[in-house]
């Protein structure tokens, strides 16, 4: 029970800060899936909580994909600050998948992603190929111009 909730809403965004957050939650669902998440972060500036959420959300779908999907027990996460960017890649060495076919598909996964990561002005980027493994880059303004 506790582990739902921690997948449905995470008060440790609030109480902890984003990638504080990010960290314990990766390190938490890989210890309850039996894989390796290899958890490296950047970050000197605090990360807004709509940023963290939207960022936290789209992990934990990516992260579910890669444990439902990829085959593997090691996934890489990073979260790095750059030019007033945060930067996340999440990337494993598992089974990939045709991102076209996906598209085409039903599944909602991938649209959600990209909806969640447009209304914080940010961008994702999807690199994918069967047999060689997927990596999700995603890019966001820690702060709006103007």
């Amino acid at each position: 029970m506790q582990a739902l909730s921690h997948e449905l809403h995470s008060s440790k965004l609030e109480y902890l800060g984003v990638v504080p957050a990010i960290r314990s939650w990766c390190r938490e669902f890989g210890e309850r899936q039996k894989t390796e998440i290899d958890f490296k972060d950047d970050v000197s500036h605090p990360v807004p909580l709509e940023i963290g959420l939207c960022l936290f959300r789209i992990l934990q779908e990516a992260l579910h994909n890669a444990i439902k999907y990829s085959g593997v027990k090691r996934i890489e996460v990073e979260v790095v600050e750059r030019s007033n960017e945060v930067h996340v890649k999440i990337k494993d060495s598992g089974r990939g998948f045709d991102i076209e076919a996906i598209k085409r598909g039903s599944g909602l996964g991938l649209t959600s992603m990209q909806e969640r990561v447009k209304l914080v002005n940010g961008a994702i980027n999807i690199e994918s190929k069967p047999m060689a493994g997927t990596t999700i880059h995603i890019t966001v303004p820690l702060r709006s111009e103007g």
